[in-house]
């Protein structure tokens, strides 16, 4: 890392050097900036995710350009803002996490694994952000949000097949001085939970047209729109499952040390705590280089994110996988279908072991710490312009959640602590000749470096019955019942927190040149191409298996003979090796920076690495029709990076899974018409997977012969694409505004194997579930929004908004598990915003989810288990007020 830093800062102060000392003939030499020219009805949008700032018009690609007025109008501050404002998209939030489900046209994850690559690039000021935990970023100070749709492994690189989220902030301004300061205050209405929120910005010019300053920051607060209130189940007093060892069903005698409080205390959960803020510094000592300097920081104090127990009720019928008797409500626990409870009530278990708030601690919330140092600097000369990103961000975080979303003391939960350290450094050169052809050339140099360790009590395995024999006794009377008639229970699972983890160093190095040769005044071809490496070197510490040592206890010791000579003793395995008492700690010892066993007390031990590199290439021919209409025919390739899995349990499994590959034909229109006041984007396009990475759950054989289960990735199949999108925006008059847009998804599997015997062979299962649902697909996506300003004269502008999303079903978990479907819905919002006749000031009042409409925006089958959801807001009101100075 350090070597890396040291070739950033030598390159940095060489182009330092050379922009502030650049002759004086380039100076002369460089062409004076074009004079802003009025345009009635529609705006012009600029946008620079093609390295170089052009108007979206003239970008033969499909863009969604969201203003920073449409993102205001969302009332909501995250990345899932941009979810219902752009054609083709569908985001989420992964259930337990601030962390994006989904993607766009038909791509997107539901897992949380920090070795996962996203299938949709995120970058804020050009900086990638390629998990989906670090994806979900705070929005504030926005110059606008570009969308660019489609396989994107050109321009943007790895990890982009569905397309990119470019976020653009605004840059400082040169010689003026101004100020914004805002205030949100507002209510859901499941449980009257507050909302409040301010920002700020002030832009202060420090030297005349040499150097400015902008500092920016949010306040994000709501106490959370979810309660802790679900309703009881039938634990303690009917536990269905007990029937299968034989013991009473209905009051079965459980051990007194036991606590069987099932209900929460009522408090709200769920809620937000976010600071965030950017220090931003811009030089231009001549007239040929800039230096923009950016430091982020953001302070996330949020409560520990809930989980709905959305488990399908005992005896549901699974049209694909039969009837489904989930462990949850089998020991009493069931899901909402059940109790009847609304989708915005849950129960959180509310523990903190050892009472330690840096350990296993779910009422400590998530903590989550970034800093980032970021350096653009420009030198532009008369032909040809360059320019170098260093880039530095640390994230830390600890992650508390109670998963199952019931309030027992512990049936999952668990803590994942993770360190992840970015460089990137990028240095390209951008043409701009007078000929007909100019092009950029670039290479990039990043790192993405990440160490996770989690603890974990998993009380669902405290709840099974015991032999006397399996906890070490001898047996007297009903082997499952102790001395004193109680259930042989092993509350070790309970109160001594499991610990593992994993780490994973990747280097990236890609070189890449995107071209346009204007063949005549008005066709134009394009062609790129990008050779990408990607390095990974990964490390696995987990299972139970490990031998035992001065700590083991009788009950969980294991004899094996390992060598079949029964001339050498057994030796003796910890069934319960990766436990933290077996480093003679309690949870009140947890250090949320350490795994605190060495690695002999872990069955797995996996140090491995592997590379793979892919040259992804595009090619787009686009002519203009007219000067405001432009058809274009595109085809365009995209990978995500081979990887490994994260929760991989055994040699066998920890290996590496190959590279997805898509690739896009698509075609067309983008134009103008009645001078400048109606707009109409449309894309037709063919997409086809391949190699599609997908998550899914195989027999795991342990260390002493019982058959658990595991979840890895392996590449599953392939799947096609047929979609249209249409995105329409109209000014009939200079006081209303129409923006409506449309897309439809057909996404279908063309190949889809499994391996259920787990043995790394798909084929022997010939099972080709190719009829089964593709993960956010939904068939359509339909939204609009109308704006209305009324001139008050002297008195200012009332602007009147409405705007409503309507999305039909769509699948979130591979095997198209009861519940855990985006159910069809339609959200409605409207909102009224007085300006006074200056522009300083404004009020608006706003309601979201008018319809207070139910529906799913993440959800986890957690392996026969149970269902983990996280639903959509519920109806929400508001005012805000700004000011600017």
């Amino acid at each position: 890392m350090s070597v890396s830093l040291r070739r950033a800062l030598c390159a940095s102060v060489a182009l330092t050097i050379a922009g502030a000392w650049a002759p004086a003939y380039a100076q002369d030499a460089a062409p004076a900036a074009a004079a802003p020219t009025q345009r009635a009805g529609l705006e012009t949008v600029t946008v620079s995710g093609t390295k170089r700032e052009e108007a979206s018009q003239d970008v033969p690609i499909a863009i969604s350009a969201i203003s920073e007025q449409q993102l205001a109008n969302t009332f909501r501050s995250d990345v899932l803002a941009v979810s219902d404002m752009a054609a083709g998209v569908t985001l989420g939030q992964m259930a337990g996490f601030r962390a994006v489900a989904g993607g766009i046209r038909g791509t997107g994850q539901n897992g949380i694994l920090v070795t996962q690559d996203s299938s949709v690039a995120i970058l804020v000021d050009e900086f990638g952000l390629n998990n989906v935990q670090a994806q979900f970023v705070e929005l504030f100070d926005v110059e606008r949000v570009e969308v660019y749709r489609g396989p994107q492994g050109t321009l943007f690189g790895k990890n982009a097949t569905g397309g990119a989220i470019s976020i653009v902030t605004k840059r400082p301004e040169m010689n003026e001085f101004t100020g914004d300061v805002e205030f949100q205050l507002g209510m859901f209405d499941s449980n009257n939970g507050k909302i409040a929120k301010g920002k700020f910005a002030i832009n202060i010019p420090v030297v005349e047209d040499k150097l400015a300053l902008r500092m920016t920051a949010i306040y994000d607060y709501d106490d959370g729109y979810i309660t802790n209130s679900k309703s009881a189940g039938s634990f303690p007093n009917l536990i269905p499952l007990y029937g299968a060892y034989g013991l009473p069903t209905v009051n079965p005698p459980l051990p007194p040390e036991l606590g069987t409080n099932a209900t929460g205390t009522g408090e709200r959960v769920n809620g937000t705590d976010v600071f965030a803020g950017k220090f931003k510094a811009l030089f231009t000592p001549n007239d040929v280089y800039e230096a923009y300097f950016i430091w982020e920081v953001l302070r996330d104090r949020s409560d520990s994110t809930a989980s709905v127990n959305d488990s399908p009720a005992l005896g549901a019928i699974d049209p694909d996988a039969g009837v489904q008797n989930m462990l949850l409500p089998l020991l009493g626990f069931p899901g909402i279908d059940t109790t009847g409870d609304s989708p915005w009530v849950t129960g959180v278990s509310n523990q903190c072991a050892g009472n330690n708030p840096r350990g296993l601690c779910i009422t400590s919330g998530h903590r989550v710490n970034v800093d980032g140092y970021h350096l653009h600097q420009s030198l532009n000369l008369e032909d040809v312009s360059f320019k170098l990103i260093t880039a530095y961000r640390k994230q830390k975080e600890i992650l508390p959640s109670s998963y199952p979303g019931e309030a027992f003391v512990s049936l999952f939960d668990a803590t994942r602590n993770l360190e992840r350290e970015q460089i990137q450094i990028e240095l390209r050169a951008a043409t701009n000749f007078d000929g007909p052809i100019n092009f950029i050339a670039g290479g990039t140099y990043q790192e993405d470096n990440v160490d996770m360790r989690s603890f974990s009590t998993v009380g669902l395995s405290s709840l099974l019955p015991r032999t006397d024999a399996q906890l070490g006794r001898p047996t007297v009377g009903n082997p499952y019942l102790d001395d004193r008639g109680f259930v042989n229970l092993d509350l070790d699972y309970i109160n001594d927190p499991a610990t593992g983890g994993a780490s994973q160093d990747r280097t990236t190095y890609a070189f890449y040149f995107d071209g346009n040769w204007d063949i005549t005044d008005r066709l134009r071809f394009t062609a790129g191409v990008r050779w990408t490496l990607d390095k990974k070197s990964f490390f696995r510490r987990a299972n139970p298996g490990g031998e035992c040592n001065q700590y083991t206890k009788a009950k969980d010791q294991r004899f094996v003979d390992v060598d079949n000579n029964v001339n050498t003793p057994a030796v003796c395995f910890d069934t319960r090796s990766n436990a933290i008492s077996r480093g003679g700690l309690t949870a009140s010892d947890i250090d949320p920076r350490q795994i605190p066993l060495p690695d002999e007390q872990f069955d797995l031990v996996v140090n491995t690495n592997d590379s793979w590199d892919k040259i992804t290439y595009r090619g787009v021919l686009d002519y203009k029709v007219t000067d405001e209409a432009l058809i274009y025919a595109s085809y365009a390739t995209g990978f995500i990076s081979g990887g490994y899995t994260e929760t991989c349990s055994s040699v066998r499994t920890c290996v590496p899974f190959q590279p997805e590959n898509n690739w896009n034909a698509e075609l067309g229109l983008k134009a103008r018409w009645f001078d400048n006041t109606l707009q109409t984007n449309i894309a037709a396009f063919y997409t086809v997977y391949s190699d599609l990475i997908r998550s899914q759950v195989v027999p795991f054989t342990d260390f002493a012969g019982n058959t658990t289960q595991e979840t890895i990735n392996v590449n599953a199949g392939k799947s096609r694409v047929i979609g249209l999108e249409a995105e329409i925006n109209w000014m009939p008059t200079d006081n209303l505004r129409v923006d409506l847009s449309a897309a439809y998804l057909n996404h279908k599997y063309k190949e889809f194997l499994l391996d259920r015997n787990g043995d790394g062979d798909t084929l022997d299962a010939n099972e080709n579930l190719v009829d089964y649902k593709v993960p956010f697909s939904p068939k359509w996506k339909i939204g609009g929004s109308i704006t209305y300003d009324v001139i008050l004269g002297d008195a200012g502008v009332l602007s009147l908004n409405t705007s409503a999303n309507y999305q039909s079903e769509a699948e979130m978990a591979v095997f198209n598990s009861l519940n855990t479907q985006m159910e069809s819905r339609f959200l409605w919002d409207a909102a009224a915003t007085w300006r006074d006749a200056n522009e300083r000031y404004r009020v608006t009042a706003f309601v979201k989810n008018i319809l207070n409409e139910e529906h799913r925006i993440g959800s986890n089958s957690v392996a026969g288990l149970w269902n983990m959801t996280i639903y959509g807001r519920p109806r929400t009101y508001g005012v805000e007020v700004g000011f600017h100075f």
